[in-house]
């Protein structure tokens, strides 16, 4: 009797605890959830935007070109500033499988984008062949060039195998602002502008992209120019390109 009760005392906890995580999960992961943390990031994003001075310099040749025939790329850490203003193009863009992919991809939705679910990492093909039928549908395509996890200012060759299969361009977009914060704990090192700041988004020149064309040279054509913009900005960190 008595290790009876000792067992039935020690399993309730467990269940409980057990029951309390489902509980959770089933709140997280719900559509209320979703809705309620998306809206609020949206809110959050829109309002900050606006309380930023940014200069978007476009090249002359990506005012004269057909969008639709082309990628984006940029790096991870400086994706922020471009949310507000790549989705009113109608830009496919990629977004993780993960709680906080599908968070994402709410937020980015309602700014204007096409969302690909998948990654470089979980589903790739998957991803790819949707970002190529975006492509074919008229939206032009979106690559966080390092991402979704690293290593930092590494390029991953997804976005170089399309071009070349779809005989598309890639244009460079250069994101830098005045001393902002550096979220140094997280691996792409993100740069979030300060309230009231100096911002800077440039879409330089399309890069035509031949068989002999190398991510190596994409990373070596974004670090250079970015390190330009960095130092223009007074951006108090180094790229380095692996």
């Amino acid at each position: 009797m008595v290790c009876a009760m000792t067992v039935q005392q020690v399993s309730a906890p467990r269940k409980t605890g057990s029951r309390c995580k489902q509980f959770r999960r089933r709140i997280t992961y719900s559509n209320f959830c979703f809705s309620l943390l998306s809206s609020l990031g949206y809110a959050l994003i829109t309002v900050y935007a606006k309380l930023l001075r940014t200069k978007i310099i476009y090249h002359p040749e990506f005012l004269q070109m057909d969008r639709s025939k082309t990628f984006f790329g940029f790096w991870h850490g400086r994706q922020f500033l471009l949310i507000p203003i790549a989705g009113t193009w109608g830009v496919s863009i990629l977004a993780d499988l993960s709680w906080a992919g599908e968070i994402q991809a709410r937020i980015l939705r309602r700014f204007g984008y096409v969302i690909v679910r998948g990654s470089s990492n979980r589903q790739n093909v998957r991803a790819l062949l949707g970002m190529r039928q975006a492509m074919e549908n008229g939206h032009p395509g979106a690559f966080a060039l390092d991402g979704p996890s690293g290593p930092i200012y590494h390029s991953k060759a997804g976005i170089i195998f399309l071009a070349q299969k779809m005989n598309c361009t890639i244009v460079p977009v250069i994101v830098s602002a005045h001393k902002p914060w550096i979220l140094k704990s997280s691996w792409c090192q993100y740069l979030l502008p300060k309230p009231f700041s100096k911002c800077y988004v440039s879409f330089e020149k399309p890069l035509k992209i031949n068989l002999e064309f190398t991510s190596e040279k994409l990373d070596e054509i974004l670090g250079q120019k970015t390190r330009a913009a960095d130092r223009m900005m007074n951006v108090n960190r180094q790229i380095h390109v692996h």
